[in-house]
This record gives C-alpha cells, structure tokens and sequence, in this order.
C-alpha cells in the first residue's frame, strides 16, 4: 500500500515554480494512465498538466542549451538541467511534442559538459550529477561510453553514482557492464551534506536505484520497492523531489511488474453500490459524502488483498490557520510612506502603505533556497516598484534569487546566512471598498523541514 495520491496532490498544489518543482509537478503524472484506473475526465486534467509544464519547462533553457534554476537565469543549473531533461525525453516517448530546437540543444548542452567533467579526490565531487547527465545522454540515444567509462573507473565513484551510471550502461545495451556496477554497489544508503547539490535526500537516493533496479531486473527492488512504498503512506515530510522521484520510482515498478487486477464493489452511506472492475494496479475513485457521519462497505470479489485508503481535504475556515515556527522567525510591520507606523485593521480607501516583512534565521547554520510568501487582501493592490528608485532601495544584505509578484501575493526566493535577518519592502495600495482577509505570512527552506514559520492573519477593512 502507498499513498500515491496524497502525495501526489503535495506535488500538483506545490505554489513555487523552479525548473525542479516544475519538473517534480509533472514527472510522475506521466505514469499514472499506465498504473491508476481513472475516468476519462481525469486522464484528459492529467494530459493538460503535462503538456503544461512541458511548454513551461521550455522557457528555462538557457542560450546555451541548458536550463536555470528560474526562468531567465543565464547560467545552467546543473542537476535541473538533467532532470527536467529526463522528464522530457520520458514524456516525449509518451506522444508528447517538445519545445522546437529544445532536444538538440540540450542534448549538445549534455554532451560538452560531460567530455569536461573529470573527477576530483580532494573535494566534493559530482560523481552523481555526472551519472545523471550520462544516463539522459543514453536515454536520449546518444550514450557518451568513453565518459561513462572515465566514471566507472574513478576510484572513488559514490554508491548512488554507481546505481545511476549503471542504469546508463543498461540503457546503451552494455548489461555486462550495468551488472557488475549494480553488484558492487549497495541499497545502505548514507545522509550526507552533499546531498543538497542536487536537492536529494536518502529517500531520493533510494527511489533512484529502484529505477536502476526495474531497468536492470535486479532481485532487490522488490525490498526497495517496499521500503519507498512504506515511506510514501507516512506521514513524514518529503520535499518536492523526494516525493516526485519516489512516485516516479514506483509507478515504473508497476508499470513493469504490473499488477493483480481489481475486482470490487462499494457503497456509500447505503446507497448506491459501485462496481470497480480493472486490469490496471490502482482505481481510484470521487466519494461523495455529507455532513456529519459516513459509511463505506467495501466487498473484494477476488482472491487477493485490496489496500483501500481514504483520502479526505479540506481548508481551515479563515483565522483558524495554524502558526509554526521552526528555525525562523518571521514579522511584519506596516508604515505610511512617511515612514510612521500604520494599524491597517482599517484603511481609508487610496492609502498607500508599505509592508515591512522581516525573516530572521534563528540557527547557527547558512539556509540555502528558502521561499518566502505573503499573501494581501483582494482589497489591496501590490504596487510593482521593482523598476523605480523604490524598488531598487533595498540593500545588498537583503538581495533574493527570484521574486514573482502575483496579483494578490508576492513570492521572494534566497538563501539566508547564519543568525541573519532578511527585510522586504513591498508598497500597497487599499484600492476597494470592504472587509477582507490578509493572511500571515508563510515562509520555508524548499529542501529542509528543519526551516519554517507560519503566522496567523487578521481582518482588515477599507473605507471611505
């Protein structure tokens, strides 16, 4: 049993859009018409997020063919450049159509940094990335052997750099080669502080060999497959690419393996019963219930074992959301453009003001891509100044990656030193009329649960 589409879910509603949570969004939506048993409707929503992020991944290629972690970044972003380019070659073998000029591009892109990587014994080493890369090329059918042979030969090659480089051998036909990589590498994976170079985890690392695994028939993958598939029906926090690469991981297991079929019936508070007949490993179905208690009987008509999971969302009615902090502090102070302090709990309409919103790393440790999000009232207009002398006001100490300024929220995205606060000044306006909701602030480091802070918020009104 895996909860696959509670965390998949995760994956879908994740609100910040790098080329690897873009990629993570849609990677393993590409698997699942092979492995869910679904409605017609829901296959067509699934088609429409891939071919979505496809087109959006397209705007990440840099001049030189690889990808940055934003879009309009000039320099390549190593590990998002390979993963977003394995899930394009994936889903192009799926029917899909990529960007113009995108495959060959990025393919001459795969091919230059591959010929210059050469290993390093005194420092950190991207033995991984380097796998990686010659694992694409291979996907791609253009396999680089004479780099991938440098690799194999590196004394000092990683055990997940094995298990991935291994797949690039079994993928250019070379199985003598894949095997013997595969057998002398082992499924302890180890934490390690290099992982967040390419935004990994153990789990990550994991999930990467089953796929190693599946490819190459090895006889573990059932006990790998077993330990992801036991992780995923957790309740612990995965980040973008943990979860995506472990859903990933499995959906390939099943597509491969396949799986007994479905054969059950059930109702719903008495009501009508619902048949669910199918071939495919996993159905899943919309239950609609009422408020106050519910029932489901469920009746397996086959003689194997069912895992059914319920599933149910829902939002917190508004200032009822809960407050967390975890290594960060967060607060905001609101001022007038005179710089005096402002009650914004109710606002004469055209005021102009500026929130003030402070984050502070309470840990003695450097915080890298951390994603920093205040939300503002529909009341209120967020006035761009990123191209006035107001915009360009703020310092070097409080400089950011990426910012998005939506319609009624902006996004910062920065690494944050050890005991350092951060200030960002973001200039409104309350435009309409009424009562409305301005939400806390909510900020995270992307890839380390040990990072977050969420506030609460407040009514606010605008008046005449």
């Amino acid at each position: 049993p895996m909860n696959f589409t509670r965390r998949l879910q995760y994956l879908i509603q994740y609100p910040h859009g790098c080329v690897e949570q873009t990629t993570s969004s849609v990677f393993p939506q590409l698997f699942l018409a092979n492995i869910f048993d679904m409605t017609t409707q829901k296959k067509q929503k699934i088609q429409k997020n891939v071919q979505a992020g496809i087109n959006r991944l397209g705007k990440f290629q840099t001049a030189g063919g690889g990808m940055g972690y934003w879009i309009g970044d000039r320099n390549p972003n190593d590990w998002g450049t390979s993963y977003a380019g394995h899930f394009l070659l994936e889903a192009e073998k799926k029917g899909y159509s990529l960007p113009l000029t995108f495959k060959n591009n990025w393919i001459k892109y795969q091919q230059k940094q591959a010929r210059s990587w050469r290993p390093s014994y005194r420092s950190y080493n991207s033995d991984l990335a380097q796998a990686y890369r010659l694992y694409t090329l291979a996907l791609a059918g253009k396999p680089d052997l004479s780099s991938m042979n440098r690799l194999k030969e590196f004394t000092e090659i990683s055990n997940e750099a094995k298990w991935r480089l291994a797949a690039a051998y079994a993928l250019a036909g070379q199985n003598e080669a894949a095997k013997q990589l595969a057998g002398s590498a082992n499924i302890h994976f180890k934490s390690s502080q290099y992982n967040y170079y390419t935004y990994g985890s153990v789990d990550r690392n994991r999930a990467m060999a089953l796929e190693t695994m599946v490819l190459t028939n090895n006889r573990k993958k059932r006990e790998m497959a077993e330990y992801i598939a036991k992780d995923l029906s957790s309740d612990r926090w995965m980040s973008t690419q943990t979860t995506a690469y472990s859903l990933l991981a499995m959906a390939k297991m099943v597509e491969k393996g396949g799986g007994k079929a479905i054969n059950l019936s059930y109702t719903t508070n008495g009501g009508k019963t619902v048949k669910v007949s199918t071939q495919n490993a996993i159905a899943m179905r919309e239950l609609f219930i009422h408020k106050g208690v519910n029932q489901l009987t469920i009746n397996n008509t086959k003689e194997n074992t069912v895992y059914a999971r319920v599933i149910t969302t829902g939002i917190l009615p508004l200032g009822e959301e809960l407050t967390e902090s975890r290594g960060f502090s967060v607060s905001v102070n609101y001022q007038d453009t005179e710089g005096n302090n402002v009650d914004v709990g109710q606002l004469s309409q055209g005021t102009t003001i500026v929130a003030n919103v402070t984050i502070t790393n309470l840990k003695h440790e450097y915080v890298r891509d951390i994603a920093l999000t205040q939300t503002f009232p529909s009341g209120w207009e967020i006035i761009n100044t990123r191209f006035t002398d107001f915009g360009s006001s703020t310092t070097a100490d409080n400089k950011v990656t990426y910012t998005d300024i939506r319609d009624d929220r902006v996004h910062y995205y920065f690494d944050l030193g050890k005991n350092k606060s951060k200030t960002f000044n973001i200039e409104l306006n309350a435009s309409y009329l009424g009562k409305y909701y301005l939400s806390g602030v909510q900020a995270e480091a992307m890839y380390d649960n040990d990072f977050f802070v969420r506030t609460k918020g407040q009514w606010v009104d605008v008046v005449k």
